[in-house]
Parts: C-alpha cells; sequence; structure tokens
C-alpha cells in the first residue's frame, strides 16, 4: 500500500471539519471516528405551541364571557391560567413581530401591517435582522420549529414565487411551514405556499375543504413526524389560524346551527357577556360597561333589514369561532393521546382586538372597504343564505365588534382597550398548578418570546449570524405562574396610525387621531386602570400635570424605540407603488408557456390605468375551452374564458358582474386574444375584446375596482376564489396556451382613499 507522503504532523487531518476531535489515518483501521454532539437544550426543556387567533375580541370565548361554543380553548383554561390585562399591537403584523422577537413593533421595522413599506426604517414591512426571532434562537438550540398557517410578516413584493426569500418563515427560524403569507385569504379558496413553494389547497369545497381544518391537518401530520422520528428534541409549533379575521367563512352545517341566536341585538348580548365576564371573575365586580362606542346606534333603532343582514354576519361570525375551537380541539387531543399534552406549554392568544372594518352596517364583500363603496344591504338581503359560504367575503359590523370587545372601548387599529387588550390562555400541566387561575398582571406580546426563553432556560444571543441584537424590550411573565402579585411590566408605549397610548404604574394616557388633524390637536384621555378596567372613567381634567409627564414620555419612548415617523395614512398606502423592486412598478410582462399564476400581491398592477393583454393560443373546435386569463377574486376582478367557441369576458366589481360575449366565433388553430382596458375617468373606463388585432366587441363605460385581494393573477384555470359565474371553476383551458403578454399604460392615477375607520 502506498505510504502518505506528508510529513509527520503535516497530514490535513479533518481540516475541512473545524473542531474534528478524532483522528484520521492512512486507512478506517487506523483512525478514530468522531461525531459532534448536536445542540440540545436544557435537560426538561418542554415543548412549545403557541395558537395565534385574529381579530378575535376579549370577549369572544367562553371563558371570557362569551355564549359562544367554545369547549377546547375553555378547557385549555380551566387547566391553566387566564390573563386579563394582556395587551398587543392592535394590528396582525405588529402582533407577531413582537410575539416572535421579544421587541417591540416599530423597533424592528414592523409599524403597521406587512403589505405597507412607508420607506422609514420603522415601517420596512420586514423583521431587522438585529432582532433575531424566537425559531431562530430555539432552533439553534436545538428544537424542532414548525409554522401553519398565516405568516404577515414579509412585504407583498417579496411574495411570488420567485421571492427573495429572507422573509418568508423558513429563512426566519422554522424548519417546515405551511400556510398563507399575507394579511387574510379566502378560507375556502387560499392562497398557500408550503416552504418555499407555491401549492393548491387539496381539495375543493364542494368536497368539504376549508383551511382551518386542513391547517390542523398540517400540524398533527408535522408533529406526529416529529414524535416518531425525533423523539428526544422538543418542539416549538407556531400554529396561526386565518380565522376569525374577514373574510368570515364556516362549513354550512356550523352556520345553519347560528340561526336566530342573535336576533336579540348587539345591546342585550353585550350586556349578557358582561354579566357573565363578572360572574367568572374576568372582569372585576366594579368594572363598568361603557356606553356605545361613537357610530354604533342602539339596535332597536336599526330597520328590520339591517337587523336582518347584521344578525347573519354575526352568525357566519360565530360559526367560525366555533368551528375553529372544534379543529383546535383535534389538535389537543392529538397530543393528549401522544402522551405529549402534559410537557407542552400551549400557549393561545389574539393578535387584536375585534375588527371595525366591516363599517356601521357590515359587508357582503369586505373589499367595500377599500373601494370607497358602502355597504350594499339590499344586496345582502339577496344574498343572505349564501354568508359564510365560498361566493361571499363578507365581515361584520361595528356593533357587534364592539360585542367581541366587551367590556372595551373601541377595536382593532385603536390604542383603546378594544384594540389592546386580548385574551391569553397558557396551559402547562407540569408547570402551573393553580389551574383555572386568573391572573391580573400588565403584560404585552413583547413578554411572551422571554417567557418562552425562561420556560426553557436560554438566553437570547448577543450576536446572531454575525449580527449585533437589539436588546430584548419584554419580560417574562413566567412569575405569575405562580401568583397574581404585582406586575413585573410597569411601562409600555403604544402607536398605530397615529393613535397612542401609554401605560405607566396602573395608569394609561391614550389617545384617538383623527387622520389628517395635527397630532398636537389630539387630546389624551386619562385612565387609572388598577381602579376603572373598561377605561370608563377619564381623569384627564383632573389630573392634567399626570397627563402631561405621560405624554412627554411617551414622546421619550417613540424616540427611544423607533416609532418615529408617526404615520396616519391607512387605507391609501395601498396603492403605492411600493421600493424599486416591487413587481407592483412593472409596466410590461410576458408571461412564457407554462407560466400558471403570480399570487395575490396586485400584479400585473391593472387599477385604475388602461392595459392591454394579449393571450396567443392554439385550440381545437368545438371541444377546447376554459379559462385563460383571471384577475381577482369572488368580490371582484375580471376573467377571460372560452366557451361554446366564444370569448367570454366578465368583470365583477363586489359582486356585481357585467358579462360580454361577442357574436363572433373563434377559428380553430393559433390565434392572439387580445383584452383591452382604456381608462376613461377615475375608475371607470371601456374593456374591449379582440381576435388577431380585431375588435369583436366592447362594453360601455363601467365602474372598476381601486384594489383587489386575494387570488392574484392566473393563466389557463381560475383555482381561486372564482371571479366569474359563466364557468365551472377552475375552468382549465384545454387547448394551449403560448406566451402572455400584458402591458400597462402610462395613465394610472393616484387615487386617495378616505380613511373609512376613522
Amino acid at each position: 500500500m502506498m505510504e502518505p507522503t506528508a510529513a509527520p504532523g503535516e497530514t490535513d487531518r479533518g481540516a475541512s471539519e473545524p473542531g474534528f476531535e478524532g483522528t484520521v489515518g492512512p486507512t478506517f483501521d487506523e483512525s478514530t471516528p468522531w461525531w459532534p454532539e448536536p445542540n440540545r437544550p436544557p435537560s426538561g426543556a418542554p415543548n412549545v405551541v403557541l395558537v395565534v387567533l385574529d381579530d378575535v375580541g376579549f370577549a369572544d370565548l367562553g371563558c371570557y364571557g362569551s355564549e359562544l361554543d367554545t369547549p377546547t380553548i375553555d378547557g385549555l383554561a380551566s387547566g391553566g391560567l387566564r390573563f386579563n390585562q394582556f395587551h398587543t399591537t392592535t394590528l396582525c403584523s405588529p402582533t407577531r413581530a413582537c410575539l416572535l422577537t421579544g421587541r417591540n413593533h416599530h423597533s424592528v421595522g414592523m409599524s403597521i401591517v406587512a403589505e405597507w413599506d412607508a420607506g422609514f426604517p420603522n415601517s420596512r414591512s420586514r423583521i431587522t435582522p438585529a432582532a433575531a426571532t424566537l425559531p431562530q434562537i430555539l432552533r439553534d438550540a436545538g428544537y424542532s420549529t414548525n409554522a401553519v398557517g398565516k405568516w404577515h410578516l414579509a412585504p407583498p413584493h417579496e411574495q411570488t414565487q420567485v421571492g427573495p426569500f429572507d422573509n418568508w418563515p423558513l429563512a426566519k427560524g422554522f424548519e417546515r411551514h405551511n400556510g398563507f403569507l399575507g394579511g387574510q385569504t379566502d378560507q375556502y379558496f387560499p392562497e398557500l405556499v408550503r416552504d418555499h413553494t407555491l401549492v393548491d389547497p387539496p381539495a375543493r369545497p364542494e368536497d368539504g375543504y376549508h383551511l382551518t381544518a386542513d391547517l390542523v391537518d398540517e400540524s398533527i401530520t408535522m408533529l406526529t413526524d416529529h414524535l416518531a422520528l425525533a423523539p428526544d428534541r422538543p418542539f416549538f409549533h407556531y400554529l396561526a389560524f386565518g380565522a376569525a379575521h374577514w373574510p368570515l367563512q364556516a362549513p354550512a352545517d356550523h352556520v345553519d346551527s347560528q340561526r336566530g341566536r342573535f336576533d336579540r341585538g348587539w345591546d342585550v348580548v353585550r350586556a349578557e357577556r358582561f354579566a357573565r365576564q363578572q360572574e367568572l371573575g374576568i372582569v372585576p365586580a366594579d368594572a363598568e360597561l361603557p356606553p356605545r362606542n361613537p357610530g354604533v346606534p342602539a339596535w332597536d333603532e336599526l330597520s328590520n333589514d339591517e337587523r336582518v343582514f347584521a344578525a347573519r354576519l354575526q352568525e357566519a361570525y360565530a360559526a367560525v369561532i366555533e368551528y375553529t375551537d372544534e379543529q383546535l380541539g383535534r389538535l389537543i387531543t392529538f397530543l393528549r393521546d401522544a402522551g405529549a399534552l402534559d410537557d407542552t406549554v400551549v400557549i393561545v392568544l389574539s393578535d387584536n382586538g375585534a375588527s371595525q372594518e366591516g363599517g356601521p352596517t357590515g359587508y357582503l364583500h369586505f373589499s367595500r372597504l377599500f373601494n370607497i363603496a358602502p355597504s350594499d344591504i339590499a344586496q345582502g338581503l339577496e344574498q343572505l343564505e349564501a354568508i359564510g359560504g365560498p361566493t361571499v367575503q363578507p365581515a361584520y359590523p361595528w356593533g357587534w365588534a364592539q360585542v367581541s370587545n366587551t367590556p372595551l372601548r373601541r377595536y382593532k387599529g385603536n390604542t383603546h382597550g378594544g384594540g389592546v387588550r386580548d385574551p391569553l390562555i397558557v396551559h402547562w400541566p407540569t408547570g402551573i398548578a393553580d389551574a383555572g387561575g386568573i391572573r391580573s398582571q400588565f403584560h404585552h406580546a413583547i413578554d411572551l418570546t422571554p417567557t418562552i426563553l425562561d420556560l426553557v432556560g436560554i438566553t437570547a444571543p448577543e450576536h446572531h449570524q454575525g449580527i449585533a441584537q437589539m436588546p430584548i424590550h419584554g419580560t417574562s411573565l413566567a412569575y405569575a405562574f405562580a401568583g397574581d402579585g404585582p406586575s413585573t411590566r410597569t411601562e409600555q408605549h403604544f402607536e398605530m396610525g397615529g393613535h397612542r397610548a401609554i401605560y405607566q404604574d396602573g395608569w394609561k394616557a391614550v389617545t384617538y387621531h383623527h387622520v389628517g388633524t395635527a397630532y398636537d390637536d389630539d387630546i389624551w384621555e386619562l385612565y387609572h386602570l388598577e381602579r376603572d378596567f373598561s377605561e370608563v372613567h377619564d381623569l384627564a381634567a383632573a389630573e392634567p400635570e399626570r397627563v402631561r409627564r405621560l405624554a412627554v414620555r411617551w414622546w421619550e419612548l417613540a424616540e427611544q424605540h423607533g416609532v418615529l415617523p408617526i404615520d396616519d395614512r391607512f387605507i391609501e398606502r395601498l396603492v403605492l407603488p411600493g421600493p424599486p423592486g416591487n413587481p407592483r412598478r412593472l409596466t410590461q410582462l410576458t408571461f412564457h408557456p407554462g407560466a400558471t399564476r403570480v399570487p395575490g400581491v396586485n400584479v400585473p398592477n391593472t387599477a385604475n390605468r388602461s392595459f392591454a393583454i394579449d393571450v396567443e393560443i392554439d385550440w381545437r373546435l368545438p371541444s377546447d375551452g376554459g379559462v385563460l386569463v383571471r384577475q381577482g377574486t369572488v368580490s371582484g376582478g375580471f376573467v377571460l374564458s372560452v366557451a361554446d367557441n366564444r370569448l367570454v369576458l366578465e368583470h365583477n366589481k363586489l359582486g356585481d358582474r357585467i358579462r360580454l360575449t361577442p357574436e363572433v366565433d373563434l377559428p380553430a388553430g393559433r390565434a392572439t386574444i387580445g383584452l383591452t382596458f382604456t381608462r376613461t375617468a377615475t375608475l371607470t373606463g371601456v374593456f374591449a375584446l379582440h381576435i388577431d388585432g380585431v375588435e369583436i366587441g366592447r362594453t360601455a363605460p363601467i365602474p372598476t375596482l381601486a384594489i383587489t385581494f386575494g387570488a392574484g393573477f392566473a393563466i389557463g384555470a381560475d383555482n381561486g376564489s372564482p371571479v366569474g359565474t359563466s364557468y365551472e371553476p377552475p375552468a382549465p383551458f384545454t387547448g394551449a396556451i403560448g406566451t402572455v403578454r400584458v402591458v400597462l399604460g402610462d395613465d394610472v392615477e393616484p387615487i386617495t382613499i378616505p380613511d373609512l375607520i376613522d
């Protein structure tokens, strides 16, 4: 055998693996193998399941006073703890950024929801690398990390199939992910992502598909794999439901079971919940129920049509809550049957208070809010039986959102209690002895990451991937497991869309900001939360010096935590072109054969501008047909299809459809199909159809949408929430589609959308 030629001590033994502690000789017999020890968390570190509900109010769960049936969550509460002074940021993305980093949301770059990068460090629509996430820290410590459901922590221009993927779940510490990237999605036709790949739902609504059940199925699959293949490692499982964010959609049997349940109206149901909260002790006996929020009429003052429509919307909302609890029950049962529940910290919370986005009357299609369109109750009454199903996308009205937030004032988006105080339940049989206890310490979403790290027994790193880390802003609330003593958190600031608040030592100063007005004109209210749970008695006039000190302190904290500049723009940010590299800025797009879709990021950006779409096809007579291109959802958009040898264009604005079907047969073989839109006024224009450059039909000027949400742009089928009704979705085109070209006009007009939830 050839002898090694290197001199003694010069052999490059293990040079490709720094730290190798074995020996490498000429042969295996003369070598010593060695394996590095894998990273492991401290002995006894528990599993963690973090369940995030969406837009669920303080009073929506049975254990927080609701009449709704939530036995799964109630069971976790009876075996664990409920907190009644847990706070969030009042919106989705910012709260999630706090939950997963332990830092304040402006500090990490998430001043508002991820759709809106305003060009400042506090609003980059993504979490800064200087704030390593909880799953990154736990993964590095040896945990298995999974994410299922809503993400909402990546800019929309990064949510296409070409990335970049730096801000997707797998880049932020999760090893597996299945869910949706945006702020909301249709529960029957979700835009799903598995890891870094766009995927279709495994079934359709006619087959019984619903996203909530799908997310629990995925959770059980992931945890089944983990318990079988890595039983010696703990897991961190993040389950973020789409429920109960609009659209309010639930299986028909669950919706039907709610019939008539809320006919007595929101005033009665709110009073009943408040009484039940006091009986349960979740609200102090001396708390008061505030007057109705501004703009909410007495139930008895509504017309009969308004009451019927509002009650039906609340039935759908109730069905969503109860169905979500039922599905979560399957996961909890799985953990119990697998013998893992006792060693698992299960945390359930809502990301903010109940939503005011349904306006005073509610919507059959929530997109009305973003399209300067008032609620159409007549349309709602015509489609009452559809509410909760896949053909509409509803949102409920202020009156019912106020009930959800009982006994707190205002809603999601505001910094009063109804926006920022939310349910928090912690269940951990191994670590909590006071089963069923209620805790009243003041805490915030930034406290959950340090709590989990505390329970696990590891500390946040000072550097992560070579980047110096900002300090953790939160503090562990694990001390509260032992009793209801003084809170370790004595101060917290809030800001959202110009609404501001500060908590300090039991006192809260808060402002309600009117969009477009000077911040110096905002009126600071003052509440002593230790004696006034529901913010009823404004003590600002009696304590002007305290108000002044708190206001000054708010500005100090705002400077310290990157809150500035304050930005009160809200809905109109949706139509901004965004940063360089945003696909919304593209004015010409070419999709080559095989392209199927762009997810729901409003690409191509056809809103309020002229555009032309050319589709090359090759087809046979008379058998071929189906969808050529589609943009939008059941709430609005357009779809071009072929049926009975003719082109069919459907334009959908909030459920009102206009159809153009020229009486011109398509030629067999190859042809170029053209669809043009010529803008004639703001949000108005003319559609026309062409075959090989020859116009064959056009519409009169029709109103169009400012913004569409959801299913994006699709080629060759309508696999998402169906825009049209002239075909049976998904209606794949059975001929061949070649190149598809989109050219956007330069006549785009900036759209100013009033803040309809001010």
